[in-house]
């Protein structure tokens, strides 16, 4: 049975942030008309005009079985069909329909609030027209189809709750293999390292090592690695030191020489050093310019 839901958008929901405008599944049969025209004003198209959304909200479209097409400009029709995952962007013209000897069944949640704004483009996700296709039938198609009957169900009672469900449900997307491709297909990998770099800040990491037990080679690893990070990896190891020294300078009244070990610097004259060109002062310095009042009154050692 077809069945859409809209939910009307408060003020206070829109200072939320993140909110749902609807939610629906339908099934087109082959060689009916489409689309139905029980949709609200706000979303009903036709093939000759085709639509944008408003342009602050996408919509979540997931075509479950069948196939038909969709255009994001006039005349360049892209196939889609079951596993097809659409992220349609706010003032993004389009049309798509079933292919009428097939028909399709279709289900999609509208969200908006500038959160999305964050996630719905690049580098998580590819450059509009946001395309992403799955195997059918799958956990995602379960997940969604949950997510639908709840908004339809109890949406009054917990928009920001679902709203938030349905951000997870695309950062999902993000961490699955549907969107690692080119530059973002080895972001697990590098995000492993950073795990283990930050997990082993007082030691001497062999990079190269580390590369090896992730299953890269040498070169491609650092070569992602900046493009993740914006940094080498010895670099990003410093940093992590740094910002751990910040910390601990600045909330304990742990010696300057013993955060200078337990940071993996060497000595002192190195640790000075590289505390120096990153926050412009001297760990003494940054020490007392941050202390925290607690512990004004401790006596340190330095």
């Amino acid at each position: 049975m077809n069945k859409i839901h809209y939910c009307p958008i408060s003020p206070i929901q829109r200072q939320f942030g993140l909110y749902v405008t609807g939610a629906g599944h339908e099934l087109t049969k082959p060689g009916e008309p489409y689309p139905h025209e029980y949709h609200s004003s706000d979303y009903y198209f036709t093939w000759r005009n085709g639509r944008a959304l408003a342009d602050w909200e996408y919509q979540l479209l997931y075509i479950r079985e069948g196939k038909g097409t969709i255009q994001f400009k006039r005349g360049k029709s892209i196939a889609i069909g079951g596993g097809t995952i659409i992220i349609l962007h706010p003032g993004e013209w389009h049309r798509y329909r079933p292919d009428p000897k097939t028909g399709w069944s279709e289900a999609y949640i509208g969200i908006g609030g500038e959160y999305l704004q964050h996630i719905v483009s690049e580098p998580f996700f590819p450059q509009s027209p946001t395309i992403i296709r799955i195997a059918p039938n799958g956990r995602f198609d379960h997940d969604l189809m949950a997510l639908v009957g709840e908004i339809q169900s109890s949406s009054a009672e917990h928009p920001y709750t679902l709203a938030l469900k349905t951000a997870t449900l695309i950062a999902s997307l993000c961490e699955s293999k549907v969107v690692r491709t080119g530059k973002s297909a080895h972001n697990v990998t590098i995000r492993k390292a950073n795990l283990h770099i930050a997990h082993h800040l007082g030691e001497v990491v062999d990079f190269a090592a580390l590369a090896k037990r992730l299953g890269m080679g040498y070169t491609l690893f650092r070569r992602c690695f900046r493009e993740y990070n914006g940094m080498a990896p010895l670099e990003y190891q410093i940093a992590l030191r740094i910002r751990r020294a910040m910390n601990l300078l600045s909330s304990t009244s742990v010696p300057i020489a013993q955060i200078a070990a337990e940071t993996g610097f060497r000595t002192m004259a190195y640790f000075s050093r590289f505390f120096r060109k990153a926050t412009g002062a001297s760990p003494t310095e940054y020490r007392r310019r941050h202390v925290v009042p607690a512990l004004s009154g401790h006596q340190r050692q330095e």
